[in-house]
C-alpha cells in the first residue's frame, strides 16, 4: 500500500513508499494520506495532531530545518 513520509520530528515530507498496512501502526514518520499538490518553492508539512498536511514556503520550512539542528546539537 502508499504510503507517505515525513520527518516525525518537524512534519516535512520526505517522499512515499510502499509499506504493509498492518506495520504502519509501528512506524512513525508515515501516513497513508497524500500530501495536496504544491508549486516550485513549497513544501508540505504534516501536522500530527491535526492528522493532515499544511503547504509552507520553502524558507520557513529552511527555518524549521535549522531550528532542528540547533536542537540536535545541544543533546
Amino acid at each position: 500500500m502508499k504510503a507517505y513520509l515525513f520527518n516525525s520530528e518537524n512534519g516535512l515530507y520526505e517522499g512515499e513508499t510502499y509499506e504493509e498496512a498492518g506495520m504502519l501502526q509501528y512506524e512513525e514518520g508515515i501516513t497513508l494520506i497524500a500530501p495536496p499538490k504544491f508549486e516550485h518553492g513549497q513544501v508540505p508539512v504534516f501536522d500530527r495532531r491535526k492528522n493532515d498536511w499544511a503547504v509552507i514556503p520553502v524558507t520557513i520550512a529552511k527555518q524549521l530545518l535549522r531550528l532542528n539542528g540547533a536542537n540536535t546539537e545541544s543533546t
